[in-house]
């Protein structure tokens, strides 16, 4: 069978891995000049900053992802991780020393002493919640089917809760409850929006330190978090090196302007100079409104599909500055990674991005130094720093280009607050802006993670009203990070039957 597939991004990558190991002929088409993604290097003078996923999941030893890359002979050096957070009036760091699993409980206790009963029961829950998530990996026999019903009767009166709900039922402190859900701000969501459950697994204690043990009596039980050693994109090269070895064919700076419909059947592809490409099967990957409306056709859709598409709600984009330093960022800082929140109001907040109104950095910004884990990234005796903010993709009352400059400007300063004089250390500097990254993604709206969380919000699925027809990517049904992309791609190809 002839696999064409548009877009070269982990999703596309690893239906194509799996593909051309099969047998199938795999063409891989991109818009960019090499294979990744949003996990594609920015390289700019002398300087390689990573765009794409920071505390990556599912990829140390034993993991899914990891192991799902071992059958395909790929293994890829990692390094635990984690990241710290800066709140307004307090900080939450990594102690020096380390004091247990549960050192954040007791710090936060010790901060919020009027919260301790609530610290402890949540805790409580954390744990039930984290023991049914271990007991659904094991293998569903009898006993473990048992063992699985049991642990969810203790977390059943949680599952009606969404996040905001959850966090007040267990704590009285607004502030405090921000520790919690400040996260989603990432996400572009309101606390109101999301499953309560959402609150446990953005806040993982192994991602707030990177000694805390993953197993329990001899046996995997926790996720970790890491860093590829040498970047990010030494996936996404390895994957399309796995693809060219197995016979596939990668065509990049090229455009797809239609998939070709035949009596309800995808045949192939139209190109941006009008040659066409037949095939058997077409995977799309991307924007999912772009993709149906522009490459597909509503026309072609059910009702219900196109119903998906209309309501469902991607995510904004995100201005960042990308800087190349003569110190030591962590001189100053105890992790490589910090979020640095400037409120407490996270409702407040995702109004205004989704209102275009950008917030400057005031609500919220991370440090994150790639150099720390691919020292090439920056030439000797320098490190690439990169500032990070979550922004609108359009500005209500300005435009990007006029503003990037001042906005980059008031980045700094506030990035000063933990990296005292860091603009006297700059020697260089990349804005990237929502537009930019709308060009670099090839969409017409910057959304940068996929699909907001938002509860029982449908996303398109990977098996369209077309036959053979796919979409994947972190803006279908598996949701973003780069940990259910792969999965969700991988999951999708052992789905699809090929016609003989």
């Amino acid at each position: 069978m002839k696999v064409i597939i548009i877009g070269a991004g982990l999703a596309g990558l690893t239906y194509g891995a799996l593909a051309a190991k099969d047998g199938h002929e795999v063409i891989i088409i991109d818009k960019n000049s090499k294979p990744g993604g949003v996990v594609a290097l920015l390289e700019h003078e002398g300087y390689k900053f990573e765009q794409g996923p920071l505390l990556i999941g599912d990829m140390l030893e034993g993991e899914p992802v990891y192991e799902f890359l071992k059958t395909l002979g790929i293994t890829l050096k990692t390094m635990r991780a984690d990241r710290d957070n800066s709140f307004p009036d307090f900080k939450i760091l990594r102690p020096e020393k380390y004091e247990g699993p549960y050192w954040r409980r007791d710090y936060l206790a010790k901060l919020f002493p009027e919260d301790k009963k609530g610290l402890d029961k949540y805790y409580k829950y954390y744990d039930d919640v984290l023991r049914l998530r271990y007991l659904t990996t094991l293998p569903q026999t009898i006993v473990t089917k048992i063992r699985t019903g049991l642990a969810f009767l203790k977390v059943k009166k949680y599952m009606k809760m969404n996040a905001d709900e959850l966090t007040k039922h267990f704590f009285t402190n607004e502030k405090l409850r921000t520790v919690f859900t400040a996260i989603l701000a990432d996400f572009c969501a309101d606390p109101t929006e999301v499953n309560g459950l959402f609150t446990v697994f953005t806040n993982l204690e192994t991602a707030f330190d990177l000694r805390i043990p993953l197993t329990k009596k001899g046996k995997k039980y926790y996720p970790g978090f890491c860093f590829i050693e040498g970047g990010v994109q030494k996936l996404p090269e390895a994957l399309a090196a796995f693809i060219t070895s197995h016979g596939g064919k990668f065509i990049y700076n090229t455009i797809v302007d239609k998939v070709l419909i035949e009596n309800g059947r995808a045949i192939g592809v139209k190109l941006n100079d009008n040659t066409t490409i037949n095939g058997d099967y077409v995977i799309g990957v991307g924007a999912a409104k772009d993709f149906f409306s522009d490459l597909v056709g509503h026309e072609h859709l059910t009702e219900e599909y196109i119903k998906i598409l209309d309501t469902m709600r991607p995510m904004e984009g995100v201005f960042m500055l990308h800087l190349g330093i003569d110190i030591d960022p962590l001189k100053y800082l105890r992790s490589s990674l910090i979020y640095c929140y400037g409120m407490y109001d996270l409702s407040a907040a995702t109004y205004k991005l989704r209102n275009g109104i950008y917030h400057e950095g005031d609500d919220g910004y991370l440090l994150f130094v790639p150099s720390y884990h691919a020292p090439d990234f920056a030439p000797e005796g320098r490190h690439a720093l990169t500032i990070y903010t979550v922004a609108p993709d359009t500005l209500k009352d300005a435009n990007w280009e006029s503003k990037q400059e001042e906005y980059a400007k008031k980045l700094i300063k506030l990035a000063e607050a933990h990296i005292p004089n860091l603009s006297k250390h700059i020697k260089v500097m990349k804005i990237m802006t929502p537009v930019d990254y709308r060009h670099f993604t090839h969409m017409k709206k910057s959304s940068f993670g996929g699909i907001v969380p938002i509860w029982n919000q449908k996303a398109p699925t990977h098996f369209t009203p077309v036959k053979n027809l796919l979409f994947l990517g972190q803006q279908s049904e598996n949701a973003g990070g780069m940990g259910p992309v792969i999965l969700g791609a991988k999951r999708a190809f052992e789905q699809t039957k090929f016609n003989k």
